[in-house]
């Protein structure tokens, strides 16, 4: 019987796995190809420098609006919290991430442009993060075949209302759009597919802050996952100015490549890690683990290699003439975006074994380093300085995160001789 339960999770992961590998490749390859898109249909890389901004910014208040409750809601197996409070409780934190990204925008030194272009891609991203809470219920339901269909759907939609607006007025024009058309999306397709799986029963306010109180140590680790690139590339166009980081914000789009081939098993991941854990399933779980963390350096490793070859060509193929001189930052950016990858399946892992205080902690020692270092690096080594000082802070991070981990299920989480 257990072989058989077995049996039937495993060709659940391989379904569930698939769909939401076809989703996220569909919805990232299409955001990838809008950085690439605005520089193609603009003069010079002001555009690019502003959308990086703003996805910048944003980056930092999703945060807020996530909570980090994504993989805990589908990792929560024995059903704590009810459908009804987790979507309250991420419209709660969806309100917030507004208020305090509108308040933000206003007393930095933005121009009334960027201001403008911040605040409506923020609206954008948190339509994301309303529809990744009914994703949620698609995912503990098994039916992630609706996720991929929508991920695919809003990309295709999202890349083709953006590349006909920029073309045809400005970049603000094309941030409306995408936020108008994929708002549509989500009540049209998500929010009516959801609906038949969700068991929308009366919330409890005490459950819905109870699970914000819960879920408070894992956004704080959200924002710190994210605090690393998001303060470098701020400080980045802070020091050398917003065409600075547009250049290097498009030399770096590429090596987005590396996170979209390693997101899609993060999301099924969250349930078997859960499993091995409920089961006392020691070595299933290290074997887990093992793997999964050799698929991530296998990729990371293809990627960086292949930019050392083919890289100025790549770059050249991409934006015309004047970016090939900027290769020299295509291998230390596939790194660092190898090591976001790692750095977010570490935070699955750490999410399923509920050691809050481990990735909490490994986190944060990586961002006190980013934090102490940025300006040196920026103002030493110029656009090559950025690469230095995240690669330098997301090594330690992952580091320190993975003897955390081997402790703390060795010492912790399952008994000795159980499994």
């Amino acid at each position: 019987m257990e072989r058989i339960k077995r049996l039937l999770n495993e060709n659940r992961f391989i379904k569930d796995a698939s769909w939401n590998t076809f989703g996220v490749l569909s919805y990232f390859g299409c955001q990838l190809l809008i950085t690439f898109v605005v520089v193609w249909l603009s003069d010079d890389m002001y555009n690019a420098g502003n959308l990086n901004l703003a996805m910048t910014v944003s980056n930092i208040f999703c945060t807020i609006a996530l909570y980090n409750i994504r993989f805990f809601q589908v990792s929560d197996i024995k059903n704590e919290y009810n459908d009804s409070e987790y979507v309250a409780a991420r419209v709660l934190t969806c309100a917030a991430a507004v208020l305090l990204c509108t308040g933000f925008v206003f007393i930095a030194d933005f121009s009334g442009l960027q201001r403008a272009i911040i605040i409506c891609y923020l609206f954008f991203r948190i339509n994301e993060s309303l529809i990744d809470v009914l994703h949620g219920i698609d995912q503990k339901n098994h039916r992630m075949d609706y996720i991929g269909k929508s991920l695919f759907s809003r990309g295709v939609l999202m890349l083709a209302v953006f590349v006909v607006l920029i073309w045809l007025f400005d970049l603000l024009t094309a941030v409306i759009g995408i936020t108008v058309i994929t708002v549509m999306a989500g009540l049209v397709y998500d929010l009516q597919k959801t609906k038949k799986l969700a068991d929308f029963v009366p919330y409890s306010r005490g459950q819905i802050f109870s699970l914000l109180k819960r879920c408070f140590p894992l956004m704080i680790v959200l924002f710190i996952i994210t605090m690393i690139p998001t303060y470098v590339r701020y400080s980045l166009e802070r020091i050398h100015g917003t065409e600075a980081l547009g250049i290097y914000a498009s030399v770096a789009a590429p090596t987005l490549i590396v996170q979209v081939a390693a997101f899609p098993l993060f999301a099924p991941l969250a349930n078997l890690f859960a499993v091995c854990i409920k089961e006392g399933d020691k070595k299933r779980f290290i074997k887990l683990f093992t793997v999964s963390t050799a698929v991530i350096l296998g990729i990371i490793f293809v990627f960086t290699a292949a930019s050392f070859f083919v890289g100025q060509w790549g770059l050249g193929l991409l934006y015309g003439e004047s970016m090939p001189q900027y290769a020299y930052l295509l291998p230390g950016a596939f790194v660092i975006s190898g090591l976001i990858a790692y750095i977010w399946f570490m935070n699955v892992v750490f999410t399923a074994t509920r050691d809050i205080k481990g990735v909490f902690s490994g986190n944060l020692i990586g961002v006190i380093i980013c934090v102490a270092a940025t300006g040196f690096f920026l103002t030493g080594f110029g656009l090559e300085g950025a690469n230095h000082v995240m690669i330098i802070s997301q090594s330690i991070t992952v580091l320190c995160l993975i003897f955390r981990l081997f402790w703390y299920i060795n010492k912790k989480l399952f008994i000795p001789g159980r499994s």
